[in-house]
């Protein structure tokens, strides 16, 4: 990638992810998990950069860049089920491996499979979206 375009890039995942304004910076802030799950994302090049924006608002690591890959990989699911499913995950929640294995052991439809398998906090954001 060019040095225009990168600067472009982390521009517009930094308006899109609801990070400040930093000017013309050289290299993002090693501090923003966001950023890298975004890079995660695109890189995998299964979701266009605003979807990917949306998928790591929030985040803590390049989880929820891992899970959507899983899932679209071996799991069949839209991409907002997949969005729905892991926006918010961390590593300790695993909502891919969650869902693969419903999906194998239940009778469950997967939007009852969705709503067991997601992050607790993806819900909680739905009640609260300004915060807590």
């Amino acid at each position: 990638m060019k040095r225009g375009q990168w600067r472009g890039a982390w521009g517009l995942a930094a308006a899109l992810l609801g990070l400040p304004a930093m000017g013309q910076l050289e290299e993002p802030p090693e501090d923003a998990p966001q950023y890298s799950c975004f890079e995660a994302a695109r890189e995998a090049g299964v979701l266009s950069e605003t979807n990917a924006a949306q998928l790591c608002q929030g985040a803590r690591s390049d989880a929820p860049a891992k899970c959507f890959q899983r899932v679209q990989e071996e799991g069949f699911l839209s991409e907002p089920q997949a969005l729905q499913l892991c926006q918010y995950a961390q590593p300790s929640d695993d909502p891919a491996s969650c869902f693969l294995k419903a999906r194998k052991s239940s009778f469950l439809d997967e939007t009852q499979l969705l709503l067991l398998c997601r992050p607790l906090i993806a819900d909680q954001m739905n009640l609260y979206p300004y915060g807590l």
